[in-house]
């Protein structure tokens, strides 16, 4: 699972790019010092992350050939997405929706087009002067742009998102045959431009073994995910 793998982290050396294009080996101490760093990265992640318990994926061309869906691109916008009735009487289950403007495809998409990254909105804000389908979630669009602002570089793998049932509201409208994506926890690689570091918007990057480590920016792990 994704903490006996960060275990394993610390025990190993790892290649990384230098800035000269090569590799050099890293110690623990260096990956520590890129946890400190992501510290204080500009993007808040904080509102997409899973902590789900999962069994991580060791290199992003692996998560690759498991996902439909592989692009990079940037963050064109958030909209509000579909909310779903979970049980009779009760509050509603909200998705957010990161919409990216693909700048290069991998697989499963074409330059110019869009893709959809669903992501659960968070707890409902319970008002005893409404019923529990009209309470609505704490954070909204507002937040989500502040948090990862349009215009940040993202790569995303992911499939089609389950139906999810009964909809009672069906947020900001979708292009025709537009499907909203289903991310996994590592699905998510975001980069910091003012840090000139990636960071991982569901988990940390380097919970998933020392090669999600070894690309500094967007167009360095598209080029990975292509060449292998």
């Amino acid at each position: 699972m994704n903490r006996v793998i960060m275990t394993v982290l610390l025990a190993l050396p790892l290649a990384v790019s230098g800035c000269g294009g090569g590799e050099r080996e890293v110690t623990a101490e260096d990956v520590l010092r890129y946890r400190a760093r992501i510290e204080h990265s500009s993007l808040d992640v904080s509102l997409i992350t899973s902590w789900a318990d999962y069994p991580a994926v060791e290199t992003p061309e692996a998560l690759a050939a498991q996902e439909g869906t592989v692009v990079g691109g940037v963050v064109d916008d958030w909209q509000q997405g579909p909310a779903a009735a979970t049980y009779p009487g009760g509050p509603l289950d909200y998705l957010m929706l990161m919409r990216v403007r693909v700048t290069d495809p991998v697989k499963g998409a074409t330059a110019g087009s869009y893709v959809f990254a669903g992501f659960d909105q968070g707890a409902v804000v319970r008002d005893a002067t409404r019923a529990a389908a009209d309470w609505l979630p704490a954070k909204g669009v507002a937040d989500y742009r502040r948090a990862i602002p349009p215009g940040t570089k993202v790569v995303l793998f992911g499939d089609p998102r389950p139906p999810l049932g009964n909809i009672v509201k069906p947020g900001d409208p979708l292009p025709e045959g537009a499907r909203i994506m289903s991310t996994p926890p590592q699905g998510v690689v975001l980069e910091d431009a003012e840090l000139g570091v990636l960071v991982g918007g569901m988990d940390r990057l380097d919970h998933g073994g020392p090669a999600w480590l070894e690309s500094a920016t967007v167009a360095e792990l598209v080029e990975r995910l292509r060449s292998r």
